[in-house]
């Protein structure tokens, strides 16, 4: 799975996805944690042309926050069937995971791709109402893979990660969905970092999910 990724600096996005980013800079930076449920940039196209609009991570249901989409469910869920017409790209700069334990602290790890930057997470987005407030708001999902080896030690899911090259073909507006790009990410490619506090311990704390503001 994907429960909370770095979305990075705004000029590397920019520049690795040929878009104007004129958003708030409290969306990027270093340490700047994304978490499920919160107002993310993403990437998609909008009235023909590429766009870095805010999006809520997540779609609410009443039990439980669809805020990743599972590969081999795309094309059998009628709910991710619907909405793989509306493809998008979630920059970051790194993904969070924490390890799963039988018992005691879950240990937390930043997860990176050798020599890029900026990452380009595979999405699907639409129209959804906030249970909230009642209101229609753009909503996103992060498309999973199985897990490479190096990160299977870790969680039994991993966000799919798209090359540079790829990023016009996902996001063009084809009816048929290019799904050959889903593909999972090489050992090689995975970098993997605990994440310690100053003192040297493993941070522990799980993400807090299903929370909208």
């Amino acid at each position: 799975m994907c429960g909370r990724y770095e979305a990075g600096q705004k000029q590397k996005i920019a520049e690795a996805f040929h878009v104007s980013v004129t958003l708030n800079d409290s969306y990027f930076g270093a340490n700047v944690e994304c978490a499920p449920g919160s107002i993310q940039p993403v990437i998609c196209m909008k009235d023909g042309e590429r766009q870095i609009i805010e999006m809520r991570w997540g779609f609410k249901f009443p039990d439980r926050l669809a805020f990743n989409a599972r590969s081999d469910k795309l094309t059998t869920s009628p709910f991710w069937k619907e909405r793989l017409t509306q493809r998008c790209i979630i920059p970051a700069s790194s993904m969070l995971e924490w390890k799963k334990t039988a018992s005691g602290p879950k240990p937390k790890y930043r997860l990176s791709v050798k020599g890029r930057h900026v990452l380009g997470m595979a999405g699907l987005w639409g129209p959804w109402k906030n249970p909230k407030t009642g209101q229609w708001e753009d909503t996103f999902a992060i498309i999973t893979d199985d897990p490479n080896t190096k990160m299977s030690e870790i969680h039994d899911r991993q966000a799919v990660i798209l090359e540079p090259r790829e990023y016009a073909e996902w996001l063009s507006e084809s009816e048929r969905p290019p799904l050959h790009l889903l593909r999972i990410l090489q050992d090689e490619d995975l970098v993997i970092d605990p994440i310690q506090t100053e003192a040297g311990g493993v941070k522990t704390e799980p993400p807090q999910l299903g929370l909208f503001s």
